[in-house]
């Protein structure tokens, strides 16, 4: 059987997660990605907040090594504006 990695699901997902900010605008924004297709939930994430930022916030993308269970992706998300305060947290599970 084959797995699939929900790159669809996880660029929608961080798409949504930008847009729930407006009017707010990060300066940081951090994503972590956990699952056996790491590096391309990372390049799914990376695109959809290069679409959905607006103006230049700092990205900082992490590839968590230590996979969860069996064929669970996990993908989450947060965003800091001025003087690092937390504005919005967010966690997702895709199996």
């Amino acid at each position: 059987m084959s797995h699939n990695p929900p790159l669809e699901e996880i660029a929608q997902a961080t798409r949504a997660f930008v847009r729930a900010l407006a009017p707010e605008r990060p300066r940081r924004v951090e994503a972590a990605v956990a699952g056996p297709a790491g590096m391309p939930l990372l390049c799914a994430v990376e695109q959809a907040l290069a679409e959905a930022l607006p103006g230049k916030a700092a990205q900082e993308l992490v590839w968590l090594t230590s996979d969860p269970a069996n064929g669970v992706h996990r993908l989450r998300l947060l965003a800091y504006g001025p003087g690092d305060k937390l504005l919005a947290e967010a966690a997702h599970e895709f199996g």
